[in-house]
């Protein structure tokens, strides 16, 4: 598998919109039957495209139906945020793929459920959780 380079730490999510992604980094890792997007914000990038325009040219170059969202380097998440989210999970669903986020803190996770735009999102502790047994099966 091969991954981008992300920088260590939490970020946060308030005040990364301001323009575009807000210089969100997203790194990419392919597994067999996966495709992983770490989102972690790099504050000195400046982006152009909106962020779930940009997760979606991502999992299309990757020809990806199977999807996970990694938040673990996300501090807290903001309104911008969890609707890039939703827009994600409905366009690969709608594509008949799967979409599943993991590493949100309870708070994050509390938000995310009370927003009507994405509380259908399931939510799992890690990577491994999120993916489960492996399986070479498509949905």
């Amino acid at each position: 598998m091969h991954a981008s380079h992300v920088r260590e730490g939490s970020v946060t999510a308030e005040a990364c919109a301001a323009q575009g992604d807000g210089g969100w980094d997203v790194a990419v890792e392919r597994g067999p039957d996966w495709l992983f997007l770490r989102l972690a914000h790099d504050g000195a990038k400046a982006g152009r495209e909106p962020l779930a325009d940009r997760l979606l040219g991502m999992i299309r170059v990757n020809h990806a139906h199977r999807v996970v969202l990694e938040l673990d380097r996300v501090r807290s998440i903001d309104d911008t945020l969890i609707d890039a989210l939703a827009a994600v999970g409905s366009r690969v669903r709608d594509d008949g793929g799967l979409v599943r986020v993991c590493g949100l803190s309870d708070g994050d996770l509390r938000r995310l459920r009370s927003s009507d735009r994405a509380s259908d999102l399931p939510h799992f502790e890690s990577r491994s959780a999120a993916v489960g047994p492996r399986s070479t099966a498509v949905p």
